[in-house]
């Protein structure tokens, strides 16, 4: 089963996708582009939401990292990934679902990431990334968690809609010091775009304003 972007349009009637299409993705139906992210707020600080960052009118791009792998290479493919992100103008905000110790302290000493804790997975789900009822461990090999919820990348513009989605549903997204050099330059190029379509809207109401 190779990863790609799971790129089959999400029906109003799970009941018609085909037997095949749910064995491929597990039974879950993440959100895609297209699609508007949800209002959330962040669980670690319920006073900052989604919208703090939408409102810096930069693309942001939301890591869903499960947190599975704790070794130095997948937290260096973070810092890699807010480098690129942040070169071609946008921000990282990632959100992990491992709440242990052992966890917050190694993230504790990477202090340039914008990292939250996604306590019960409520984000994942409002993301279609964890289901409490269908649990990712009666499906993959080697995953006991039933917290487990699916890696994914989302770029989200200003107006919260989904313009760039990766769902992961392998797990190694974030298992090398680097993701994958064409994830990269997908996502890097649709932040890129974005990025200076608002850049230049903004010249515009600025010059309408003045």
């Amino acid at each position: 089963m190779a990863t790609q972007t799971y790129t089959v349009q999400k029906a109003s009637v799970i009941g018609s996708q085909t037997i095949s299409t749910k064995i491929y993705n597990y039974g879950y139906y993440p959100l895609l582009k297209g699609d508007f992210a949800p209002v959330f707020q962040f669980q670690k600080d319920a006073y900052i939401s989604v919208q703090h960052f939408l409102d810096l009118q930069q693309p942001l791009v939301l890591a869903f990292f499960s947190g599975f792998n704790t070794n130095n290479s997948s937290f260096n493919s973070l810092l890699s990934l807010q480098k690129q992100v942040q070169k071609n103008g946008g921000n990282l905000v990632v959100i992990a679902n491992n709440t242990s110790r052992e966890f917050r302290k190694r993230l504790n000493e990477i202090t340039n990431l914008n990292v939250f804790f996604d306590y019960d997975n409520e984000i994942a789900e409002q993301f279609g990334l964890f289901d409490v009822s269908n649990p990712l461990r009666n499906w993959v090999s080697g995953i006991d968690d039933e917290n487990a919820s699916l890696p994914a990348i989302y770029l989200i513009a200003p107006d919260r809609q989904i313009t760039f989605h990766y769902v992961d549903y392998n797990f190694n997204l974030f298992s090398g010091e680097n993701i994958g050099k064409s994830l990269l330059d997908q996502l890097t190029d649709a932040v890129s775009t974005l990025s200076t379509s608002y850049t230049y809207l903004s010249v515009w109401r600025n010059k309408l304003v003045s």
